[in-house]
């Protein structure tokens, strides 16, 4: 059964298996939790620190948007090294023009192997964009050709799938933390000598509509262009519980409903058995280059199972199938698979922030 986002028994999704570190409480049950510090320093970036790696524990992780003004400037002086260079930083993507022109640049760190080479590499990409960052927001195939100009020496740029690929991923976790701890606006920065707290949300905010969209599966959802399209966000979701079977009918409206643009998340009360199955399913998605790909690939599942489904009913896990024997082979797929489960376990945290609104 699909199940809109007023069902509340959905919401469990996997706080019941992984377990929750850090939740707080008060009298009143307003619940809130601490993001791990190792969560922040394994999806921030270090390349523009001296020698291109921080060597220890930063006292603060910026963040930064390509299209904030202030970051903009900033993220100018940084590239002329008329700035002190943050030691580790983050990425603002939350409309589709930030990350549009966030993933190329991701993608050029993660293929230049070498630290210096690297941080001097990024930070002339850093300088071209900042003098006309207008230009290529609105113009974002521009961007990706600078970038790809100057690809690191004897990288393959786009023929090469895993920069690209993680690139997204790394950019969407960010996103998700940004949302959770509400830092979604920009210039902003952790403060990593204290606990980074994410607080209790109200179904009935923006927080609430933002975390719908970053924790949502990233390749199906709708773009983000303007105000309206931020304020559909909660016409358009579902909690889908893997175990559920479907029929054909139900299978071909799902098919229509992701390609029209969807914010599916999982539900259900569920083991770890089908936890693990879902993060193999979705690492074989991540290792594909880009949204386009990973949607391709959605839709020949659905084509798939639309043909199983004839014969009769079948549950998502079902239609999972065996996990892809050339992502099993991948050197990136351990790497997929975690960026899956954390995926989930910040699933779960959302769960804990609005479990005590639902009850």
């Amino acid at each position: 059964m699909l199940v809109r986002r007023s069902i509340k028994v959905t919401l469990r999704v996997v706080a019941s298996v992984f377990v929750v570190s850090g939740i707080l409480g008060n009298s009143n049950a307003e619940k809130s939790l601490i993001i791990p510090h190792q969560s922040l320093l394994g999806y921030s970036l270090d390349w523009l620190a001296p020698g291109g790696e921080a060597s220890t524990m930063p006292s603060r992780i910026h963040v930064y948007s390509l299209s904030c003004g202030k970051c903009i400037q900033e993220l100018s002086e940084i590239s002329k090294g008329l700035e002190i260079a943050p030691d580790r930083f983050m990425l603002a993507a939350f409309q589709a023009r930030d990350r549009a022109v966030s993933i190329p640049l991701i993608a050029y760190g993660l293929a230049e192997s070498d630290k210096k080479r690297r941080r001097a590499g990024f930070l002339d990409l850093l300088q071209l964009y900042t003098a006309d960052p207008d230009h290529y927001l609105e113009n974002p195939g521009e961007w990706e050709t600078v970038v790809a100009a100057n690809w690191p020496d004897g990288a393959r740029s786009e023929q090469d799938a895993i920069p690209w690929a993680f690139a997204t991923n790394i950019l969407d976790m960010q996103a998700r933390i940004l949302a959770l701890t509400d830092k979604l606006g920009t210039p902003n920065a952790f403060e990593m000598d204290r606990p980074v707290v994410a607080h209790a949300v109200s179904r009935k905010s923006d927080r609430y509509d933002a975390l719908i969209h970053t924790l949502a599966i990233s390749w199906m959802r709708p773009t983000l262009v303007d105000s309206r399209s931020v304020e559909s966000i909660g016409e358009n979701v579902r909690f889908v519980n893997p175990l559920s079977p479907l029929r054909e009918s139900q299978w071909i409206e799902l098919k229509q409903w992701v390609n029209d643009g969807a914010y599916w998340l999982w539900g259900g009360d569920l083991s770890s058995d089908v936890l693990e199955a879902i993060i193999d399913w979705q690492a074989s998605y991540l290792l594909l280059p880009d949204d386009a790909a990973r949607r391709q690939r959605t839709d020949r599942w659905f084509d798939e199972t639309i043909g199983r489904a004839s014969r009769g009913r079948v549950s998502p896990i079902e239609a999972f199938g065996m996990a892809d024997m050339e992502a099993l082979a991948s050197p990136a797929w351990n790497a997929a698979q975690a960026d899956a489960r954390q995926h989930l376990v910040f699933a779960s945290y959302w769960s804990s922030l609005i479990a005590s609104e639902l009850e």
